[in-house]
């Protein structure tokens, strides 16, 4: 009996071991347009790739460090003296006038705010470091086959970008996050409710509708750019179930516990994939005319 349990045992292990098998090959295969070893020599060269381009900033590392660094600290400044007491004056003087009472905030933490201004200011800093970033890149990239076309394209990405990020929150800092905080606050007197609210759960709500919207509309911008720099149109149109998966599993580590706010955060993101496919369908007339030829890691 024991020897027949132990086949038992090694013909089911030896099944999910085939099985496994197979799974990761089949990804490697669907990720790397390769089978087998060929695959493993794909994921082996994005490796050296990857090593190369972060071999070609450590010169340059002092530099992102004092920018990140330079940002993070004038913005955490900014919202320590006052920024923050700034800003929500400022957002209740654009609710709506038929909102009486204001916007309850409380502090549940005495180091709760300070918090939220760290965050928030690294974000800052991650943001402004990005285009330094890819200018000191930009040459490994291009060495690499990732992206085609001069250094001078970063400029462009800069401008594009910024415009984008700066239109996005005007937009969600005029409109769209004064009225949804005054229908939060309507809806909630309507029904005879006193609402109170975190006050790093309020600030994020004004992040996620001022440059949340802002960084929505620079998708739809990245991904021209990007078609600019080598990536063709078929690329993404192809390859928008991988992008879901992507983003899926973004929103499932980054944003709160719940498959709710998990769709919440991946259907806007992919909406606004869906209009620069549609974008790009526009600008290259189909695919046939791709702003740049395919850069060399798309043939691979």
């Amino acid at each position: 009996a024991d020897a027949g349990g132990d086949a038992t045992d090694g013909g089911l292990l030896g099944t999910i071991g085939d099985r496994s098998s197979r799974a990761s090959s089949t990804f490697l295969s669907e990720l790397t347009d390769g089978e087998g070893e060929e695959a493993e020599d794909d994921i082996g060269g994005y490796y050296t790739d990857l090593k190369f381009i972060f071999d070609s900033l450590r010169s340059r590392s002092f530099r992102l460090l004092v920018v990140f660094g330079g940002v993070m600290a004038l913005a955490f400044t900014w919202l320590y003296l006052g920024g923050l007491a700034t800003v929500r004056a400022d957002l209740e003087s654009r609710v709506p006038e038929a909102v009486d009472g204001g916007i309850n905030i409380i502090t549940l933490h005495p180091v709760e705010a300070l918090i939220f201004m760290v965050k928030f200011s690294l974000l800052l800093g991650i943001v402004a470091v990005f285009p330094f970033l890819l200018y000191y890149a930009w040459p490994a990239l291009r060495d690499r086959g990732f992206v085609a076309g001069h250094v001078r394209q970063v400029y462009v990405w800069t401008a594009a970008l910024s415009a984008g990020l700066i239109g996005g929150f005007a937009l969600g800092y005029t409109y769209i996050a004064p009225a949804l905080i005054g229908w939060l606050i309507t809806d909630a007197a309507t029904a005879d409710m006193i609402i109170t609210y975190q006050v790093s759960d309020f600030l994020w709500l004004v992040i996620y509708t001022t440059v949340g919207i802002g960084f929505l509309a620079d998708i739809p911008v990245l991904m021209v750019l990007l078609n600019k720099a080598g990536v063709p149109y078929d690329a993404f149109r192809g390859r928008w179930r991988e992008v879901t998966v992507g983003i899926l599993l973004f929103a499932a580590v980054f944003t709160p516990a719940g498959v709710i706010t998990m769709f919440l955060a991946t259907l806007p993101l992919m909406l606004a994939y869906g209009v620069g496919v549609g974008v790009l369908f526009l600008v290259t007339f189909g695919g046939r005319r791709n702003l740049s030829p395919p850069a060399e890691i798309v043939g691979r």
